[in-house]
């Protein structure tokens, strides 16, 4: 049943974010983290990336403008080595805090108060107003 909901939740929301182009993460991270730890959560929300990814150019490889392409990508595919890195990091950090809940073990880690942060502030991002309408020129893309 987890398998199900797991693909259920990574379909609609890279249907949701087709047209937007960012959202899949912030969607579909927590509801990853709720079943795998956070390291493979991570991991699993990039292999679900990748593959919407090669999906939306595979149905929009002749309008692509190749030059926006280049000058984003390079540098976040860059900038992904230097995410895994951090979160390699971070994930073998010592817990933060431990507590107990009926009977039941948690603790907070540094990769979970991370992570847990980023998601709070891009979810808080995508409903100001402020943000929704973001034009940057293309000498920026980088």
């Amino acid at each position: 049943m987890d398998l199900i909901i797991i693909g259920i939740v990574a379909l609609l929301a890279s249907g949701l974010t087709f047209f937007s182009g960012f959202g899949v993460g912030t969607i579909l991270l927590p509801v990853f983290a709720i079943f795998f730890p956070v390291p493979i959560a991570v991991a699993a929300t990039a292999v679900v990336h990748f593959s919407n990814n090669l999906f939306k150019l595979s149905l929009m490889f002749r309008q692509a403008n190749w030059s926006v392409v280049a000058k984003f990508s390079a540098p976040a595919a860059i900038a992904a080595f230097f995410g895994a890195a951090s979160l390699t990091f971070f994930s073998q950090l010592a817990p933060l805090w431990q507590y107990s809940i009926s009977g039941m073990s948690f603790e907070i880690t540094a990769v979970k108060a991370v992570i847990g942060s980023l998601i709070v502030l891009f979810a808080l991002l995508e409903f100001s107003s402020r943000f929704q309408d973001l034009a940057f020129p293309t000498r920026w893309l980088p």
